[in-house]
């Protein structure tokens, strides 16, 4: 039997998948036994196939799956609650290799039979459906060069023969995948338009290609803006199957912002902008399914057919009702430090010790440090860029109209002038355990003692972002919130540094504008949104270390900052393993009420900066992050498939 047919029966033997969606696109039929010809007869057969073919797509948040969230707590975002759940060692270079040609043969069998079967199907819903199915390879695509570099480019089926090494095909460069998908992106986006009246966030459209292509060619363009860097660490090939030329890298970002201005074109899309609260606005973004333009593409669930765990996982213990479990994605003090003052749009880490920072042991019971002493446990959060409440829950926060208990314990002050810090001892004594009849922990964490420690914060935060608000949504996979992939501050983003590179390139404009009044007017329009008109930043303020952090925090958790840091070559510096490094070690803030009867800082507060046992043992705190050179690509599957094999050994 022919290779194809082998994939033929596998795709129509089986009952395809339902893909939940927020739009009414796919009504699912059971295809057990039907012929090609009568799958592609109609448009809920053909809905049916490609249904499955999305449910495909890599998303390494995956809000459906128990563990693939724990993925936001790998690098320096997030550490997870308890330090037997953690990555206890370097995560290595295999770490998201992917390479899924079972995939793209599915897609090019799916081409294939729309040319061959689908001679019923109106002539414009026909060329949508061959443009979807060449945007879904073009992502496939896309996914792959992240990870691995170069791949091979197979836009048919390969039919059976004796000798599968007749089949092996070398490794395209990784400048020529990128060149692939733009190609296609160009030639497909104007087909995607058959359902413009109603343009869909969870289907292949228009505007999903044009942030496909404005996220690929910022990432081709950075790659070769960093060529040198990229030389320095040995990162490039000589066969281009890692690395690009750095003459390319003009032509990739001037794509990236040809993509915006075409998505402006479209007068569809724009940043939500709903709520005068401008910290509750952001956090809605990510709630808000209906009539929200800034959702470009996403992956929707429904709670019901479609389970969604990220709100059962992340939500604060003390609001998961009689079985207590969530805060399982806990941010750090690194993120938390980079959300600028609102006043003065400095990057100024958070205050808890007067005359310089300090660095505690999570551990330690006793101390002689000079704290700031704050009124409120939030006022040490005050002034800050309003995207710091909309992402992060802290002491003093409120989530779904109640209190977040977040209360490392009791700060004793003692006569000599020290504190001894007292707090629970095992999750089940936090709401019981007290000192002189004051209560020493919150619900919530954080506390380190005993064994017993899980489900709740272990840095001092909590996540917001992404967490529903809906009743019941924190149990059994309920949440029906969407995980957006591409949205549209993201491309405004991608723009800003694309028009700044260039200009640090020497290309002082692009369509008669310059280029860093270009990068000025995208980032501002996002920096607007999220402060308002005074925090706009002027052209002295806007550097490419104002790029890095407006992403770090604008994007947080949307998994951007891991290929960030891979593009612009830095991650092996960001992340080096050094103990005493302030971006590799990660670090919490503790806060504490301080007990002190008849003196004037009783029931005050204040905060221990600690360092977090991120890939550590319970014993070994402040254990840096660890990425090395070898981990830019992934793992190159050398006989994936056992028949795309790469036979050249300079490849």
């Amino acid at each position: 039997m022919k290779l194809n047919n082998i994939i033929t029966t596998i795709i129509f033997s089986a009952i395809i998948l339902t893909l939940a969606s927020c739009d009414d696109w796919l009504t699912q039929k059971d295809l057990t036994g039907m012929s090609p010809s009568d799958a592609y007869s109609n448009d809920q057969g053909i809905t049916s196939i490609v249904a499955n073919l999305y449910s495909r797509l890599r998303y390494e948040q995956d809000f459906a799956l128990d563990n693939e969230s724990y993925d936001l707590t790998r690098w320096d975002e997030a550490v997870n609650n308890s330090q037997y759940w953690a990555f206890a060692s370097n995560v290595g270079k295999d770490y998201r290799s992917y390479y899924d040609y079972g995939l793209i043969r599915d897609i090019n069998l799916h081409l294939e039979e729309l040319e061959k079967n689908a001679k019923s199907i109106p002539a414009d819903k026909l060329k949508y459906y061959k443009a979807e199915a060449r945007y879904l390879r073009a992502f496939v695509y896309f996914t792959m060069v992240t990870r691995i570099g170069g791949v091979p480019l197979i836009t048919e089926t390969m039919g059976y023969v004796d000798d599968p090494l007749l089949l092996a095909k070398k490794r395209n460069k990784e400048s020529e995948v990128y060149d692939f998908i733009v190609n296609e992106i160009d030639d497909i986006k104007n087909d995607l338009t058959v359902y413009s009246s109603t343009i869909t966030q969870t289907r292949a459209s228009k505007g999903s290609a044009l942030a496909l292509k404005s996220r690929a060619m910022l990432y081709a363009g950075s790659l070769a803006f960093n060529y040198d860097k990229s030389a320095a660490k040995g990162l490039n090939l000589p066969s281009g199957a890692t690395g690009i030329e750095k003459s390319k890298a003009n032509a990739y970002l001037e794509k990236c912002l040809e993509a915006c201005q075409e998505l402006d074109d479209m007068q569809h899309y724009a940043l939500y902008q709903k709520d005068a609260d401008l910290s509750l606005n952001y956090s809605k973004l990510f709630l808000n399914k209906t009539d929200n333009r800034e959702i470009i593409f996403c992956k929707a669930y429904d709670g019901v057919n479609m389970f969604n765990y990220f709100t059962q996982r992340a939500i604060a213990r003390s609001q998961t009702g009689v079985a207590k479990s969530g805060a399982q994605i806990n941010p750090t003090l690194n993120l938390v430090n980079s959300y600028e003052l609102l006043a003065t749009r400095e990057i100024k880490p958070m205050q808890a010790y007067a005359g310089g920072d300090a660095i505690e042991l999570m551990t330690a019971k006793t101390s002689d440090k000079n704290y700031i002493i704050y009124d409120k446990p939030e006022d040490i959060f005050a002034g800050r860029d309003p995207r710091l409440a909309g992402t992060v829950l802290h002491a003093g926060s409120t989530f779904k109209n109640k209190p977040i208990d977040l209360q490392a314990g009791l700060a004793v002050l003692e006569d000599d002038g020290t504190y001894t810090f007292k707090s629970a001892q095992s999750i089940e004594a936090i709401s019981t355990a007290n000192y002189e009849g004051i209560k020493m922990t919150g619900e919530d964490g954080p506390f380190r003692a005993g064994s017993s420690f899980w489900y709740i914060s272990h840095s001092g935060f909590l996540l917001r972002k992404y967490v529903d608000t809906s009743t019941g949504s924190e149990t059994k996979g309920n949440s029906s919130v969407p995980y957006i992939v591409f949205r549209y501050a993201e491309v405004l983003l991608n723009a800003a540094e694309a028009a700044l590179l260039l200009d640090m390139n020497g290309v002082g404009s692009y369509n008669g504008k310059d280029t860093k009044t270009l990068s000025l007017d995208y980032i501002n329009k996002v920096r607007k949104r999220a402060g308002g008109d005074m925090f706009k930043l002027n052209a002295s303020e806007l550097t490419f270390d104002r790029i890095i952090n407006e992403r770090k925090v604008e994007l947080s958790f949307e998994d951007h900052r891991y290929y960030d840091l891979k593009r612009w070559r830095i991650a092996d510096e960001i992340w080096e393993p050094n103990r005493d490094s302030e971006t590799a070690v990660l670090y919490g803030l503790w806060p504490y009420k301080i007990y002190a009867p008849g003196k004037p800082v009783d029931g005050k507060w204040l905060y221990r900066k600690v360092k977090l046992e991120h890939r550590g043992s319970a014993t070994d705190m402040g254990m840096p992050i660890s990425f090395d050179r070898t981990m830019y690509y992934s793992t190159y599957p050398m006989n994936a498939g056992n028949l795309l094999v790469e036979m050249n050994p300079n490849h």
